[in-house]
């Protein structure tokens, strides 16, 4: 099988002993070895795999150079000729990779592709999220939120958690830090008290405070932990989860989410709002945060979030 591979050098499994492995990759792979890059330079690294025809890309990287590659990959190749993905899960965080992940690291990775035998598949549909009314390029993820959720991020990518913790630890620490925080009453009321959100999908519209937006292209997350509902399980599309400011039965409906049930209470909780979409547009003052990368919304305060072009992830 002829493939390409996009390695990030900087991602937290990669910085231990990944550079014997990117040696070797990028002897047996040539000019099909390419290196993390910005999102404008990896989109130039990726034309030239489209204009090689290379039909497989390997991304050995977190969330973050997922969700770069795949924003890359959707500027550069025909809609209708994408290449199949396969997911190293190598990063600090790789949420996508449980879900979709090749299975296999390093050289058994790429020696397992190189057999070309027949794979199993899944595809997914990311989240492209734009800017209306500004010349802001779209980019590609498969998790993300706002409100609280960006809220929580800041946190664990302030320089004292990310200093002292590696990152699986720092979000531990914001879960933690937001359950305390929850605890005392100044704090307790400014976490509850949500940010100001419109959400608009089609044909249904509203407003107010959320506590927390979330949203995912993705079929499961970690540990079996789904906070999603909606009467379409098994339709492609972006779930997502709006939670009101001072929702009731917070920690009962959190419980719950964490193992992965939406009882018939919560489902039917005007606190809690989940669903599936096409596309949907966000007002908020709140940034959005995509894949872990926090996104500034346009002076307009418009966000826009649909469901973008599928991908087929490879599985050993």
């Amino acid at each position: 099988m002829r493939f390409a591979l996009i390695h990030n050098a900087r991602s937290r499994k990669n910085r231990r002993g990944g550079s014997v492995f990117a040696a070797e990759a990028k002897a047996l792979l040539g000019e099909n070895f390419v290196p993390s890059d910005s999102r404008e330079g990896m989109t130039e690294h990726v034309r030239h795999l489209c204009a090689r025809d290379v039909r497989t890309i390997v991304i050995d990287g977190g969330d973050g150079t997922v969700s770069t590659a795949l924003t890359a990959i959707a500027r550069a190749y025909p809609a209708d000729r994408l290449p199949d993905i396969a997911v190293l899960a190598s990063g600090n965080t790789n949420l996508i990779a449980n879900d979709v992940g090749f299975g296999l690291r390093g050289m058994e990775a790429i020696q397992r592709l190189q057999q070309g035998a027949a794979m199993r598949s899944s595809i997914r549909t990311p989240i492209r999220l734009s800017w209306p009314e500004t010349d802001r390029v779209p980019v590609l993820g498969l998790f993300g939120g706002c409100t609280g959720y960006a809220r929580a991020v800041r946190v664990a990518h302030s320089p004292t958690v990310v200093r002292f913790a590696p990152h699986d630890l720092a979000v531990g620490f914001t879960l933690l830090s937001t359950v305390v925080s929850l605890m005392f009453r100044k704090s307790r009321e400014s976490w509850l008290a949500g940010e100001p959100l419109r959400v608009e999908t089609s044909g249904h519209a509203y407003d107010g405070n959320s506590f927390m937006f979330l949203t995912t292209g993705l079929s499961k997350l970690s540990r079996g932990i789904w906070p999603f509902w909606d009467a379409e399980p098994n339709v492609e599309g972006l779930r997502y989860l709006d939670v009101g400011a001072h929702p009731e039965n917070l920690s009962r409906a959190t419980a719950a989410l964490l193992c992965g049930r939406a009882p018939r209470w919560l489902r039917r909780h005007p606190d809690y709002v989940s669903g599936r979409t096409d596309d949907m547009m966000l007002t908020t003052k709140s940034d959005f945060v995509l894949d872990g990368e926090v996104f500034t919304p346009s002076e307009h305060e418009q966000i826009r979030l649909e469901r973008g072009p599928a991908f087929r992830f490879l599985h050993a």
